[in-house]
């Protein structure tokens, strides 16, 4: 397709064709693969996933971490040395934190899900497959989103809600008579 990376009309059709192929593949069962920074508001890779999901596809994410934007900005640097393309400080920095955001948002639609961090050695961080988490290791790595264990964070939010509403009782409770069935 060709291009120049420093002009953002070229970035663009580059994405645009890039998302066509995708939903072609998808809509002809081809198997693929995306990588993507996760930056934006997600939403292109909830709808890519939504649209998988109905065409009965599964969905691993593999997700590569680093401690901060500092470092993502040297290994770009040190990409572009290699002669590998480069990209502005400040998209570097906005998609890092964007990226962190949408972690979460990804990883709940994912079927699969697989963390790792890049800052010093790629290391396994989390692993999940079908809501059984088989490994998480998340606290030693604060930089990434913590929010990834879902189970964990509804769990707070019912537990809160539950404080704020002592009213409000849980199905099944022998005090509540409305909650029980008439014969």
């Amino acid at each position: 397709m060709g291009g120049d990376w420093h002009k953002d009309s070229d970035n663009l059709k580059a994405m645009k064709e890039e998302i066509k192929q995708l939903h072609y593949a998808l809509d002809h069962q081809q198997s693929i693969h995306v990588e993507t920074t996760l930056a934006g508001r997600g939403k292109a890779q909830l709808n890519l996933i939504d649209k998988a999901h109905k065409n009965g596809f599964e969905v691993t994410l593999l997700y590569v971490a680093l401690r901060d934007e500092n470092l993502a900005i040297q290994r770009v640097n040190e990409r572009v040395q290699k002669g590998g393309h480069g990209v502005p400080v400040a998209t570097i920095k906005k998609r890092y934190q964007q990226s962190k955001h949408n972690l979460p948002l990804v990883a709940f639609k994912s079927d699969r899900v697989m963390i790792y961090d890049n800052s010093e050695k790629f290391t396994p961080v989390y692993a999940r497959d079908k809501g059984q988490i088989f490994k998480n290791d998340l606290r030693h790595f604060p930089w990434i989103n913590q929010n990834i264990t879902y189970p964990e964070k509804v769990q707070k939010q019912l537990q809160n809600f539950a404080d704020q509403n002592p009213e409000v009782k849980p199905k099944n409770d022998p005090e509540n008579k409305n909650d029980r069935p008439s014969y």
